[in-house]
């Protein structure tokens, strides 16, 4: 489930949202502590949650360059000029979806 971190992956913000195995009770649910990782694992999360973090802060802030950084932290684009061409197609066919950004 995804769940607010509160100290169940050590190595990321306790703000942070993580999507992580639940024990879910009728009025509650708890998430599986998973503490400390090994350092590929933290790289790779801490990757990806600074991506996300600057995917969130470009749509609430229209900033087209910090969607591009964003999409250049991704472990699956392989360069900035590729990030950039993504992004332009997905400004281009989401256009009426992202009025926040100046397309």
């Amino acid at each position: 489930m995804n769940v607010r971190n509160n100290g169940t992956i050590s190595c990321l913000p306790q703000d942070a949202c993580i999507e992580v195995n639940c024990v879910v009770e009728r009025h509650q649910v708890t998430p599986l502590q998973v503490g400390d990782v090994s350092p590929q694992i933290r790289g790779l999360l801490q990757h990806v949650k600074a991506y996300e973090e600057l995917t969130v802060k470009a749509a609430v802030d229209g900033e087209k360059d910090i969607a591009h950084q964003a999409l250049t932290l991704h472990p699956l684009v392989p360069s900035a000029e590729r990030a950039k061409a993504i992004l332009e197609e997905m400004f281009i066919v989401n256009k009426r979806f992202l009025p926040q950004f100046d397309i």
